[in-house]
């Protein structure tokens, strides 16, 4: 397997290497942008996933996106349900001419495959399985990830994606990823903190303003 590809990228070839991913070996076409991973602490996945989308991978950046959500009835523990609010976020903290687009549908697409190999990145929400991979569990586990990077194989597409409850790397099928996105229809609270609040967008994570079919397409570099 040939993975010469990712040598710029150490942290890519690293999980090529580890799990033997034969399937991402001489890519047709990739595109990748390395961000500095940051774990979350508490419910704030998308806080956390749109610090390292803006390129400020620290705790001081996720605070100020917490109170700043706060303050405008976007959350109330840093959970972030609505994309619309993810939207809103994003514009305001991301440097001018950054284009931020809220995309509704199915993600495995060609407008969403151009993008990431032009240099885009898409902030995500989807269900986690056990292992953090995208999952099939109606919005149960719902969590944010950012899209960072795109592999385009002859047969093929994947997604490099990081998220906070990882220190890794994700390397996940675009298909997947879409499956995940366009489930998310019912929120069920953490079993184990039955005392926080959650604020939810009218209609649920899967109305008009939650979760279900949505992602943002962020690009801070060029309008697209």
């Amino acid at each position: 397997m040939d993975f010469s590809w990712a040598d710029p990228y150490p942290e890519i070839h690293k999980i090529c290497n580890l799990f033997q991913l034969s399937e991402v070996s001489n890519p047709v076409k990739f595109s990748y942008k390395s961000l500095k991973v940051l774990q979350q602490i508490g419910p704030q996945c998308g806080l956390v996933a749109l610090a390292m989308c803006l390129g400020r991978s620290d705790r001081e950046t996720v605070d100020e996106l917490y109170k700043t959500a706060k303050d405008r009835g976007y959350t109330y523990n840093g959970e972030m349900f609505s994309v619309q609010d993810m939207f809103q976020l994003a514009s305001y903290f991301s440097p001018k001419n950054t284009y931020v687009k809220i995309y509704e549908g199915d993600m495995n697409c060609k407008e969403v495959q151009d993008f990431l190999l032009k240099g885009g990145m898409v902030l995500v929400p989807y269900d986690t399985n056990k292992d953090n991979s995208p999952g099939l569990l109606n919005g149960h586990k719902a969590h944010w990830a950012v899209i960072c990077g795109a592999i385009k194989t002859t047969d093929d597409f994947y997604v490099i994606a990081r998220h906070g409850k990882a220190k890794n790397v994700n390397i996940w099928k675009l298909s997947h990823i879409a499956k995940s996105n366009k489930q998310l229809l019912d929120f069920a609270p953490d079993q184990r903190h039955q005392e926080i609040e959650y604020k939810l967008p009218e209609g649920g994570i899967s109305g008009p303003d939650g979760l279900n079919q949505k992602c943002l397409l962020i690009n801070l570099e060029k309008q697209v």
